[in-house]
């Protein structure tokens, strides 16, 4: 989970980088790196499939997606590792086609395509799979790992797709990737960088684990299984934001963003609350038509001390964001090693919560003669502990997806944290000049502190009174030792001294002091 620790020694790499050597971008060395940790796994695969109903012309379509990998190297670059780092190859288009399969359903090809990785030194990073569902119906999978596309590219893809199967001509990109990659990482060299990462080691210093009640305890290790709850926001409510937003001189993506981490900070206790969000480097004009991984994850932190209005918050996030995001060239990984964060296998680096709105619309494409249907794909698994994404759709409403950690949570407090976000947004819009405290004091406590506060009555009633402070856990047998046995499961005294400090964590967190 520590992309920084993984490599830190990438920060003493050389600079001299020459105009004809290939080179991965930051973001490639990353998903390489990620990519070695989970290797055979579907962890880092992007699939995007199609519900193609109508008389498909079979032929055409191969020349479309043959089209689009000839023209974009990235679909066709392997990853060799030379002196242990990520070295890319560009292979002949031919190197990539179109596969038939059958299958009997759409849960049936996703099992049959994302059971398995991508061997990035011997495999081109994207597969192409078509099955024929019924007389007149087909399911089109793409799989491509993320070393090869962002959320930006699907949009560039199925473009072209529709254009390449109508049999227009698609003008070939002026840039390949592995230019903007070598452009960047000449860009981001001395002077540069270290002014980026002066500017995130100030930023992120000292900056706390986000504690969330969560209905189990955190795990050792951490666990990527999850689980999403998917929510809207009407439209009348996404224009009152709109509204909101435009008379303070923020944007819709400010006020989102800060409704987001005051109800993180109401149910944490925390007042200095950092997030993830991500955002794309593509900058010039000639990169909008480029498929390939521009995005890059930045860390933003706000300080909510003071129980402020939720308009003095809404001005603490538009200040900070306006910093943050013009030093998000920063490279995540070499951020992390940078501010130098405790090395937690248990959790991600620096934040464990996750705010992305989208813009980019990738829901439909149109082919001649056919009904297209996009498939929403199965969940891969859970990045941190909580992931909101939220994108505008046609209608002006907000489609949101809460995706979430299944070792911390269950689905019925995912709920209630979406509902408590919605309703939040609600009152903070009705009401910008209210405090914090007020607008959040009327939301239901999530289970994990309702049990918290249950025990905390429990504890008071009698008259018995404590003495005396608890004492410190201390582990006292070697770290693979057994220390607790319940029935057949065992628990090392590894494994207990991360159980009890996220326990402790937990509680501190949501109100349990001293006696």
């Amino acid at each position: 989970m520590n992309f920084g620790a993984a490599h830190d020694r990438g920060r003493h790499e050389s600079d001299a980088l020459t105009a004809t050597v290939p080179v991965a971008s930051f973001a490639q060395r990353r998903m390489w790196f990620l990519d070695q940790l989970a290797r055979n796994t579907a962890a880092n695969l992007l699939p995007l499939a199609l519900r193609i109903r109508g008389a498909l012309d079979v032929a055409a379509l191969e020349r479309a997606l043959a089209g689009i990998v000839e023209r974009h190297e990235v679909l066709r670059t392997r990853f060799v590792a030379i002196d242990g780092e990520p070295v890319p190859q560009v292979e002949e288009p031919g190197c990539v086609r179109l596969r038939r399969v059958e299958v009997g359903g759409v849960d049936e090809l996703f099992d049959r395509e994302l059971s398995r990785g991508i061997d990035l030194a011997t495999e081109p990073p994207i597969r192409m799979t078509l099955a024929r569902t019924a007389p007149d119906e087909h399911l089109l999978l793409l799989v491509v790992h993320h070393i090869a596309v962002d959320g930006w590219s699907w949009d560039v893809l199925l473009r072209e797709l529709a254009a390449g199967y109508r049999g227009e001509e698609v003008t070939r990109p002026a840039l390949q990737y592995v230019d903007f990659a070598r452009e960047q990482r000449n860009r981001l060299t001395g002077a540069r960088m270290e002014r980026l990462l002066g500017y995130w080691r100030t930023r992120l210093a000292g900056v706390a684990p986000l504690a969330l009640p969560t209905d189990r305890p955190r795990p050792p290790f951490w666990d990527s299984s999850g689980d999403v709850v998917r929510f809207s926001v009407p439209a009348e409510v996404v224009s009152e934001v709109d509204r909101v937003a435009r008379e303070r001189r923020a944007t819709r993506y400010m006020l989102l963003f800060a409704v987001y981490q005051a109800l993180l900070s109401h149910y944490t206790g925390q007042t200095d609350i950092a997030v993830c969000t991500t955002m794309a480097d593509r900058n010039r004009a000639e990169l909008a038509d480029l498929i390939g991984p521009f995005v890059n994850t930045i860390v933003l932190r706000t300080d909510l001390s003071g129980d402020p209005t939720f308009d003095d918050l809404l001005h603490r996030v538009r200040e900070h964001a306006l910093k943050d995001f013009s030093h998000a060239e920063a490279p995540f990984d070499r951020v992390v090693g940078e501010v130098g964060a405790e090395r937690d296998l248990s959790r991600h680096p620096l934040a464990q919560a996750s705010f992305t709105l989208l813009t980019a619309e990738h829901t439909s494409v149109e082919l001649p003669g056919l009904t297209v249907e996009l498939v929403p794909p199965p969940l891969n698994g859970a990045p941190l502990d909580v992931f909101l994404d939220l994108k505008v759709v046609s209608d002006g409403s907000i489609s949101a997806r809460l995706q979430y950690a299944t070792a911390l949570f269950d689905a019925d407090t995912m709920r209630q944290f979406s509902e408590g976000y919605v309703e939040l947004l609600r009152a903070a819009l009705a009401a910008p000049q209210t405090p914090i405290g007020e607008l959040t004091r009327r939301l239901k406590p999530l289970p994990g502190r309702r049990l918290v506060e249950q025990w905390s009555r429990a504890c008071a009633v009698g008259d018995a009174t404590p003495t005396r402070d608890v004492p410190p856990f201390v582990v006292s047998g070697a770290p693979d030792d057994i220390a607790l046995i319940c029935g057949d499961h065992t628990v090392t005294y590894h494994e207990l001294d991360h159980l009890v400090g996220g326990l402790a964590t937990t509680l501190t967190a949501n109100g349990v002091t001293r006696e």
